[in-house]
């Protein structure tokens, strides 16, 4: 595996990790939804059980301040399964389970959930450059609720030690669930963890929203 993504949003690009390989992340967002302003904080996790079979887990808050009706909390748990490697492609998909608006952003469902989604991605060298890219979609079906998205990702390295990534995320669903967010971020891949600052944007959705994130991760 090239990279694992920095993923505040979407939890995990398609890639696998190797057997008994442990991928951990930590990120601090300091965000402002149609003026309201937030700190959202989340813990990911990936455990690799096998070679073709990963474990994730996702724990996210969001705290508003003295807007506390807004606060909200919620989790997430997948099995991700590769299903097929062809040179530097990697194509796998994912089941699993989710709770709490938090896990959805601005326009996240509260109940208990169901995540299935399949992605394909691509990793090597373009214009002397490591590089990957990657393509994912998902659909979130809760018992009032759903959530369709297309996450789409590129990463290249600007130096030996730091790469620039930009993602998009497009979501459609029920009720209010319009949203179209960018996200550019600067990875610096120091030699015990990578650090990451970053900054989203929804450009197009039902909610006005951006953000400047943090984050720290490290591979075991």
């Amino acid at each position: 595996m090239l990279i694992v993504l920095s993923r505040s949003e979407a939890a995990a690009a398609p890639w696998i990790q190797e057997e008994d390989a442990l991928y951990a992340r930590i990120s601090v967002t300091d965000e402002v939804v149609e003026g309201l302003r937030g700190t959202r904080s989340d813990a990911y996790a990936e455990y690799g059980i096998t070679p073709r079979t990963t474990l994730s887990f996702k724990a996210e808050r969001i705290r508003y301040g003295n807007a506390s009706d807004f606060n909200s909390d919620g989790w997430r748990a997948t099995v991700r399964r590769s299903l097929m490697s062809i040179g530097a492609f990697t194509a796998s998909a994912e089941f699993g389970a989710l709770q709490g608006a938090a896990i959805g952003g601005r326009n996240g469902c509260d109940t208990l959930g169901i995540e299935v989604r399949s992605g394909l991605s691509w990793s090597g060298n373009w214009r002397n450059r490591q590089t990957f890219a990657f393509s994912e979609v998902a659909t979130r079906n809760y018992e009032k609720c759903r959530r369709d998205r297309l996450e789409l990702g590129f990463g290249q390295q600007a130096t030996e030690r730091l790469w620039n990534i930009t993602q998009v995320w497009l979501e459609r669903g029920s009720p209010n669930a319009q949203s179209y967010k960018v996200q550019s971020e600067v990875l610096w891949r120091g030699e015990y963890a990578d650090f990451s600052i970053g900054y989203r944007q929804e450009i197009g959705g039902v909610f006005q929203e951006e953000s400047v994130f943090l984050a720290v991760a490290r591979q075991f």
